[in-house]
């Protein structure tokens, strides 16, 4: 049922008959993920490639988060042997390639919870989930969709726990969002180095999910639970735009917007406070440049700074990587 090869990440999804499993597969490139799918059909065919395909496949009616909770509750350590849980609708249309780098950058930079970025050829029902564009790799954010959030499997399991299984789509997102305090800690992002496509209705016909309940009842259930537990819809923000540090280090390296100090000459103030992103990463590179300076390899101009303009480096280093250990 499950591969020799050892994975620690694993894409959970309740499939229908229009599915993008193939798509997620194909090439021949070694992966690092295990595909475990909850089929919800009725073609006995359709199951049987889905069973090939996956690592672990099953028959069982309803969303996706109800058959994860149908699993966990029959078989509590089910997932044990994971350190992340993909959480996806069945037809995202993505790569294996796009599938390993969302992964290994949720696990690489420590998110409980996380999602790639939307393409704008796609439908999407929250602006924050659309991509930033190439200039940014990923944000700190205080909300993840229902449709595709990868979890931290602690955090999935805790998730589980307090989850009932009524609620088939809306709402989830902001259930496990309002449990985890997404709105105080930024533990939660957009990967914008990865843009996938959520297909629009028009694309591939009527919603699988309307099948299972009316989108007026998943509306009212939710406001039921909403009520019953005080759930708080806050409005979507972003706390930082980040970019990766180079040559693939992979290290959380951003100075978040709201915290720069005042820049002299006054007119590179204004050119940061305008909102131009230009203007804000020009600013920002000069911070990084100065703040950051044993991580950056500039072995010509080490030779010509003075040794006091060394010690004001190392000084100002310092107390940056103090600041960051605060926030």
């Amino acid at each position: 049922m499950f591969t020799d090869q050892q994975r620690h990440w694993c894409l959970f999804t309740s499939a229908g008959d229009k599915n993008s499993i193939r798509l997620w597969l194909a090439g021949n490139a070694p992966r690092r993920w295990d595909l475990i799918v909850a089929y919800y059909g009725d073609n006995d065919q359709e199951f049987s490639k889905i069973s090939q395909l996956s690592s672990y496949a099953l028959r069982s009616k309803g969303s996706k988060f109800q058959n994860l909770k149908k699993l966990v509750t029959e078989s509590a350590r089910f997932f044990d042997r994971y350190s992340h849980v993909w959480v996806c609708d069945d037809d995202i249309l993505m790569s294996s390639t796009q599938i390993e780098e969302a992964f290994e950058l949720t696990e690489t930079l420590g998110f409980w919870v996380a999602q790639p970025a939307l393409h704008l050829k796609g439908k999407m029902f929250h602006w924050i989930t659309c991509t930033a564009g190439s200039a940014w790799d990923y944000r700190l954010v205080n909300f993840v969709e229902v449709s595709m959030p990868i979890f931290r499997r602690d955090k999935l399991i805790e998730f589980l726990a307090a989850y009932d299984g009524g609620l088939t789509g809306w709402g989830i997102d902001f259930w496990f969002m309002n449990l985890f305090n997404a709105n105080e800690f930024a533990r939660f992002a957009i990967i914008d180095k990865v843009r996938v496509v959520n297909p629009r209705d028009e694309d591939k016909g009527r919603r699988e999910i309307d099948r299972l309940q009316s989108e007026p009842l998943r509306e009212a259930d939710w406001r039921k639970v909403q009520e019953k537990y005080g759930f708080v819809e806050y409005p979507e923000k972003v706390f930082a735009y980040c970019k990766l540090a180079p040559k693939g280090d992979l290290i959380n390296r951003f100075i978040r917007i709201r915290s720069l100090p005042t820049v002299v000459p006054a007119l590179l103030e204004t050119l940061r406070r305008s909102g131009l992103r230009n203007a804000i990463w020009l600013v920002r590179c000069g911070f990084i440049v100065r703040r950051q300076r044993r991580r950056v390899r500039i072995t010509q101009l080490r030779t010509k700074i003075p040794a006091k303009m060394k010690e004001l480096c190392a000084l100002g280093a310092a107390k940056f990587w103090g600041m960051m250990a605060r926030i």
